[in-house]
């Protein structure tokens, strides 16, 4: 069971059987359903977590106590497996709150003895680098993304880049992903329909009529930049 979520992440997959094996030896499984909790931000935590099956959702509280969402940690996308970063291989205290999204399998790998097999096998280390590069450039889109565009920007970037995801969900979950109020997304989409740059079809899904328009309007940069 081990061995097999370990090499369900993309970057322990194709490590040898002697590394893996290691690596085993340091890992413990936990299970989680929808809604349960992984952790709470400022929690002291003693393990490396990283997702093997299903999705989790990172998330903050603000001053006023709502939640702010960060980001998915799941095993269908390309990319970072590791929930939550950290700086060394020390308990560390929790950055988020982490909680199911669906039913999820979580590694934990011990912090203090990954130490030692980082320094002492070359397999493992490299994997985990490029797992630690993975979750680097994921915060790294979140402060872009979310500190550095306003509120239009987001609506009009997952618009025109993940107008099928923007078509599935609901719009209080799109609204929740994008830290804007429910209310701050219908007042943009509805002026947009104003402007005559989206539209509805048949099947009351969202398109937009005229790209080039659409990022006249929004700006080329924040369209095409915003990865």
């Amino acid at each position: 069971m081990k061995k097999k979520a370990l090499r369900s992440i993309g970057v322990f997959s194709n490590l040898s059987e002697e590394s893996l094996n290691e690596l085993e030896s340091i890992t413990k499984l936990q299970y989680i359903e929808r809604n349960a909790i992984l952790h709470y931000e400022g929690e002291l935590l003693q393990s490396a977590s990283l997702i093997a099956r299903g999705c989790v959702e990172l998330y903050r509280m603000d001053k006023n106590d709502n939640e702010m969402f960060l980001c998915y940690v799941n095993n269908k996308s390309k990319g970072a497996r590791l929930i939550n970063a950290f700086g060394s291989f020390e308990p560390y205290i929790a950055s988020a709150n982490v909680r199911g999204v669906e039913p999820s399998e979580i590694v934990l790998l011990d912090l203090t003895r990954l130490a030692q097999l980082v320094a002492s096998n070359i397999e493992i280390s490299n994997a985990l680098l490029s797992e630690f590069m993975d979750k680097a450039i994921v915060f790294k889109n979140f402060i872009n993304f979310k500190e550095t565009y306003d509120s239009t920007s987001r609506v009009a970037y997952i618009l025109y880049n993940q107008i099928e995801y923007f078509n599935q969900k609901q719009r209080q979950v799109i609204a929740r992903e994008l830290n804007i109020k429910l209310e701050t997304l219908s007042r943009i989409l509805q002026k947009m329909f104003q402007q005559g740059l989206i539209a509805k079809n048949e099947q009351n899904d969202v398109y937009i009529k005229d790209k080039d328009a659409f990022i006249k309007f929004y700006g080329d940069a924040k369209i095409s930049h915003i990865k």
